[in-house]
């Protein structure tokens, strides 16, 4: 019977799915976070920035307003293996910031990558990632983005304010929902920020 009136404090007392413990409180801290992203202003990992690389400073200064769902940046960017292969990806930065900050398994650790003690790569996990050597290619939705494909096109649509964000410019040459940013690294190459300024739903 105790047993029983645990899992009704905990909240277990419905037909959905039953956690551990632990597992509830990890859930219910992933809830939060997402409820009131303010909460992780205090975990900016840009304080930790060592160098002036572009790209790094281009992230530290895009990084509160990520954390506070203000703006919306997609990260493009390219890496080669050891193989000689690349890899390359689109990476949805605020959602990667909220990874490492709940701790999810595999999150990039943005306290290391702005120490230069990482470097920040594509996965599998991201919103694109394409797999030069084998061809292999994996699309994922994230809280913020939907991927969408039009014709041979990538877009993603941001589910904040349902705007529509491509990455080719010739597919809406006059598209105001994004803007885009070169840069050249020494550290990352040739990587592109398209940052959308999000707005309230209409």
């Amino acid at each position: 019977m105790n047993v029983i009136k645990s899992y009704v404090k905990l909240g277990y007392s419905n037909n959905g799915q039953i956690y551990e413990e632990q597992e509830f409180y990890e859930a219910k801290k992933h809830l939060q976070e997402l409820i009131n992203p303010k909460s992780i202003v205090s975990k900016l990992y840009s304080q930790y920035l060592v160098g002036d690389d572009p790209a790094l400073v281009a992230l530290a200064e895009r990084e509160e307003r990520n954390a506070l769902k203000k703006l919306s940046t997609i990260i493009y960017m390219q890496k080669r293996k050891r193989t000689g292969f690349d890899i390359s990806g689109y990476i949805d930065y605020a959602d990667s910031l909220l990874g490492c900050a709940i701790h999810r398994l595999g999150a990039t650790n943005w306290k290391a990558v702005f120490e230069g003690r990482q470097l920040l790569s594509p996965n599998r996990s991201d919103l694109s990632f394409y797999d030069w050597e084998s061809g292999n290619i994996n699309y994922n939705n994230t809280d913020n983005f939907e991927v969408m494909h039009v014709g041979t096109s990538i877009m993603f649509k941001h589910l904040g304010d349902h705007k529509i964000i491509s990455v080719n410019p010739s597919d809406f040459p006059n598209n105001d929902n994004v803007k885009r940013t070169h840069l050249t690294s020494p550290l990352y190459g040739y990587i592109v920020f398209y940052d959308h300024i999000v707005r309230k739903p209409s």
